[in-house]
């Protein structure tokens, strides 16, 4: 393969995993619900635990979220659901909850969707690269090159996230839910936020970014290994 086509793959090939690996991540934590149930065990309301708090059951509350977390990938479902809370039962989510978890929910199919596409775009140049004998020399260069400002952006997010959580979570929001503001959820009455409360997205980010950094690491490694491995082909 001729040196610009396989720089040209290698391009392809980083960018979709990095899309691969960022959204996987997003993916991973955001549907793991054993770190739902971790969080909820350890986080308080107002110095209550958060099923206390909300006046639901342990069990009611690990029903609410997977029932929440599998409305998410589903778009044929609703977010209808009663339980008894505080000893009445009620309707969990008021119409102003439901119709923000519409905006979240087509956002995670869009997420998802580019996930699958990412991954599939990277398992086939993948394989064109390597079919085609490319020197993964040209590949770890071309990764090493791209690496490099995408982890002074993932540095400068993450200084942001640890000095001012709440001004970054204010604009991702505004970012991708611009066209309201119906993520303006109440602590004290909307049941919605209360299971996802402020510090529970701060623990959601902050793993999600080191698992983002672990997996560009981990594929940096594994570059620089098959580039130095006598087997690697150079065709350039």
């Amino acid at each position: 393969m001729q040196k610009t086509n396989s720089r040209l793959y290698a391009n392809i090939i980083t960018i979709s995993f990095l899309f691969m690996a960022l959204l996987g991540s997003v993916h991973f934590w955001c549907y793991n619900e054993s770190f739902y149930k971790k969080q909820h065990d350890t986080l308080t309301l107002y110095g209550k635990p958060i099923a206390e708090y909300i006046g639901i059951s342990e069990e009611d509350l690990v029903e609410l979220t997977h029932f929440t977390l599998s409305y998410l990938n589903d778009p044929k479902t609703n977010l209808d659901i009663q339980m008894e809370v505080k000893g009445e039962i009620r309707e969990i989510f008021t119409d102003d909850e439901k119709a923000h978890m519409v905006d979240v929910r087509n956002l995670n199919l869009a997420a998802n969707y580019i996930l699958i596409a990412s991954s599939i775009i990277f398992v086939v140049f993948m394989i064109l690269y390597i079919k085609n004998k490319s020197s993964f020399t040209i590949l770890y260069r071309q990764y090493l090159n791209i690496l490099k400002y995408v982890m002074i952006f993932v540095g400068f997010l993450g200084l942001w996230i640890i000095i001012d959580f709440d001004s970054f979570w204010t604009f991702f929001h505004h970012i991708f839910f611009s066209g309201n503001d119906l993520w303006l959820l109440d602590l004290r009455k909307d049941i919605l936020i209360m299971i996802v409360p402020p510090q529970f997205f701060n623990n959601l980010v902050i793993r999600i970014t080191v698992s983002f950094i672990a997996l560009l690491i981990l594929f940096y490694l594994l570059l620089k290994y098959l580039s130095k491995n006598k087997e690697s082909i150079a065709n350039d």
